[in-house]
């Protein structure tokens, strides 16, 4: 019975040695495969006023491996990248980029990200016999435009002319006003003096014409100033603005203390002045007139000091901008592909032929002059905006899209610009620095002319 009973246990013993020593059936963990999808960046609110110290997330479908990114993922502007570190937000689906250093302001950012990312399974995003085209975003972070509170723009209706509209927070329209009185309104200019910040509107009237002042913060009417017949523009100086009386061949001074018409000056010679600059450098007004393509100097002191020289156009001129300085005026002409800038010391002009058949308007910064074109290219209308470096008078950068643009404005520190595109009753707002478009405005009315506010409300 015992020698049965150790027979058993032998039979038992070596049995489970065997099974132990048996390899694992079981099936083991799969193996990842599954490549992990992006699923949206995230940069706060908006892409526009962004903070300096704005974290970047990245959203997955699958937890991600921090590592991988530092190789695949790079937030730069055309003044160079930003570095940073990686972590996860919410959960390890989320990836946050915290920059090492503030942005700069003003600025367009452009983010990529790599398919090299790899998830935790070390899978990445994109197959190694795939093209890697990165995942693009883009953000325009804060900057003087945006200091407490955005600059006002106002828009004049070249079909309601007596309507004046009214943009905030940097592309939102806000509201309109009425100006009051007949209907015999005709478009012309209007400007923001700088010291003030009121909004001049020259209204040319088949009467003698008026210059209505405007509060930009209350949009209410503070002044309505009596100027000669047909007045089409308007220049400051620090004291004075002078408008340019074109059927009345005169100018009209106003105080801008009191701002009352000290009096009109009339051109004895029946020079039609169209628009006109103040250079604080030669205390002069150099106007331009609607029939030829003379500039006439005045003496700012006592009017009676003129001469003319030519302006190096050979059509007469659509648009009068003046440096800084003060030191030199550039100038356009009507159908022209021309500017000819002028050297106020030596009263000369050189010209500057450009690929472009029609300049319209062109804006004036501390390093750049902004020249809005537009031209037809077998049957294909391309419109934009030059960039021209005024230290070297070469073109530096442009936009460029398929339509007009009828007037420009920069904000006070050069930041942005704005400008009217009448064919979609929009206005463009564009980075000036790497000359990329951020925003747009509709406005339902026909927009000819605007003005921006040096201030912030």
């Amino acid at each position: 019975m015992y020698r049965n009973f150790y027979k058993i246990l032998l039979v038992v013993i070596i049995s489970f040695t065997l099974i132990s020593c048996l390899p694992d059936r079981m099936p083991t963990e799969p193996v990842e495969i599954n490549r992990p999808n992006f699923v949206e960046f995230k940069l706060g609110q908006s892409n526009l006023n962004v903070p300096l110290n704005t974290q970047i997330q990245m959203f997955f479908n699958e937890p991600m491996n921090l590592n991988s990114f530092a190789e695949c993922f790079k937030v730069e502007s055309i003044s160079g990248g930003i570095s940073g570190t990686f972590s996860y937000g919410s959960s390890d689906t989320v990836v946050v980029f915290t920059p090492s250093s503030n942005y700069l302001p003003a600025e367009y950012y452009k983010v990529y990200l790599n398919g090299c990312v790899k998830d935790i399974h070390g899978m990445s995003m994109l197959s190694p016999n795939d093209e890697d085209v990165p995942q693009e975003n883009w953000f325009f972070t804060s900057g003087q435009y945006s200091q407490n509170g955005f600059p006002y723009v106002f828009l004049r209706d070249k079909a309601n002319k007596n309507y004046i509209y009214r943009i905030g927070n940097l592309n939102e329209y806000k509201d309109q006003i009425v100006l009051p009185g007949t209907q015999d309104y005709q478009v012309s200019a209007l400007e923001i003096e700088k010291n003030s910040d009121h909004l001049f509107v020259v209204n040319l009237k088949t009467t003698n014409g008026l210059v209505t002042v405007i509060n930009p913060a209350t949009f209410e009417i503070l002044k309505e100033i009596p100027v000669g017949l047909g007045p089409t523009n308007i220049a400051f100086s620090n004291e004075k603005a002078y408008v340019t009386n074109l059927s009345a061949k005169s100018f009209t001074i106003i105080d801008l203390n009191s701002l009352n018409a000290d009096s009109t000056y009339v051109f004895p010679d029946g020079f039609r002045p169209k628009d006109v600059v103040y250079s604080a450098y030669k205390n002069a007004l150099y106007f331009y007139s609607s029939v030829n393509s003379d500039v006439k100097k005045v003496n700012a002191d006592n009017f009676s000091d003129t001469k003319i020289f030519p302006s190096g156009l050979l059509t007469r001129p659509t648009d009068i901008e003046i440096t800084e300085d003060g030191k030199f005026l550039y100038m356009i002409g009507t159908n022209s592909n021309v500017v000819s800038i002028i050297d106020l010391d030596s009263e000369t002009s050189t010209q500057l032929t450009l690929d472009y058949q029609y300049l319209i308007d062109g804006v004036m910064s501390n390093n750049y002059y902004y020249l809005a074109y537009f031209k037809g290219t077998g049957g294909d209308n391309i419109g934009g905006i030059l960039k021209i470096d005024i230290h070297s008078n070469t073109i530096v950068d442009k936009i460029e899209w398929t339509y007009q643009v009828d007037q420009l404005k920069l904000t006070a520190a050069d930041e942005l610009i704005y400008a009217i595109t009448p064919i979609d009753s929009t206005v463009q707002v564009i980075e000036t620095n790497s000359m990329h478009k951020i925003t747009n405005t509709k406005v339902n009315g026909s927009l000819k002319f605007l003005a921006i506010t040096n201030k912030n409300y």
